[in-house]
């Protein structure tokens, strides 16, 4: 078994030697009574949940009701053939895997059943059932490896726009989303605001209990954060000690009263007998801003000047004046 993937090992695994939860679900679909319900038992001893059905009609109704890994399907049974099941299965679940079986098998029906991207094709009467059960196998495998594998290209997704440490966005989502927000803001008036807070004296945390101490410090501000803004808010860990949360719909009032809140709950941090506060600067756009950068140095200048009143404070800068020359997008 050198070099498969981990899902099909663990799907081969599991039919093998058997498992207290089913490896997953099936629905067996056959006009011929006995046939089918020989396929039913062996796909249950194999460790599946079975829905049994006795033609096409009702194999369209099981597949618009509920969810399978597997389709065994008769090619030609009243009321929809095993083609047409298929194919209404898989607007719902693109990845659902299929057996196909008939007795009047062609190699034109075969090719047919493989292309609309059935996993497997079988003839009636089957040569063996170790035949059907390695056909079952390949499909469950093939169906857990999607379902790895999508799992894994979400995880990644979710890696390349969050912070590791706090769980917030990171630097490249806020730079995207930064950019949307002005061009908004720019095109339709609408409001947008920003905090930017830098954490004080987390070097003194750091020199006490040690960088792990450090870390938990950002967490839990990180919670803090989380707390008090909206699923529209975009809370962003924007590097070291500092942190921004970008705030569409926003004016530079309400900003400054989500400020305050997060700092009222960051003074509650204790890094064991050391207390934490941040320093905050609050800025709302104005046309003034030529570019997502220049509202941003904004936000920056007005941390400046709350770090040099120190113990926490909140400074809010004021908008510029309307700027000239160009800037705006479309200008």
């Amino acid at each position: 078994m050198r070099g498969k993937p981990a899902a099909a090992l663990t799907v081969r695994m599991e039919l093998e030697q058997g498992h207290e939860q089913p490896v997953g679900s099936a629905l067996v679909a056959d006009d011929d009574e006995d046939f089918r319900q020989l396929l039913a038992r062996r796909a249950r001893r194999m460790g599946l949940t079975v829905v049994e059905v006795d033609n096409g009609s009702k194999a369209l109704e099981a597949v618009a009701s509920q969810l399978f890994d597997v389709l065994v399907l008769d090619v030609y049974m009243p009321g929809a053939t095993g083609l047409e099941v298929f194919q209404a299965a898989r607007r719902a679940q693109p990845e659902i895997q299929a057996i196909l079986l008939t007795g009047s098998a062609s190699v034109e029906t075969a090719v047919e059943a493989l292309r609309q991207g059935a996993s497997d094709y079988l003839p009636k009467p089957l040569e063996s059932l170790a035949t059907y059960e390695l056909a079952l196998t390949r499909a469950l495998e093939h169906r857990h490896l999607l379902r790895e594998n999508a799992r894994l290209f979400q995880e990644v997704q979710r890696l390349a726009i969050t912070d590791p440490l706090t769980g917030l966005y990171n630097r490249h989502k806020l730079a995207e989303a930064l950019e949307t927000e002005w061009e908004r803001a720019v095109r339709y008036g609408r409001p947008v605001s920003m905090i930017m807070m830098d954490l004080d004296d987390l070097k003194v945390v750091n020199d006490t209990h040690g960088h792990p101490g450090g870390d938990v410090v950002l967490q839990k501000v990180a919670e803090a954060i989380r707390g008090h803004v909206r699923r529209l808010d975009l809370p962003t860990r924007y590097g070291g000690d500092e942190f921004l949360v970008l705030l569409p719909e926003t004016s530079l009032v309400d900003a400054e009263r989500v400020a305050q809140r997060i700092s009222h709950e960051v003074r509650k941090i204790r890094a064991g007998e050391l207390p934490v506060t941040a320093s905050t600067g609050v800025v709302e756009w104005g046309s003034g801003y030529r570019s997502s950068q220049e509202f941003l140095s904004a936000a920056d200048q007005a941390l400046y000047q709350a770090k040099r009143r120190g113990g926490g404070a909140i400074v809010l800068h004021a908008a510029p004046a309307v700027a000239t020359g160009k800037g705006a997008p479309g200008a």
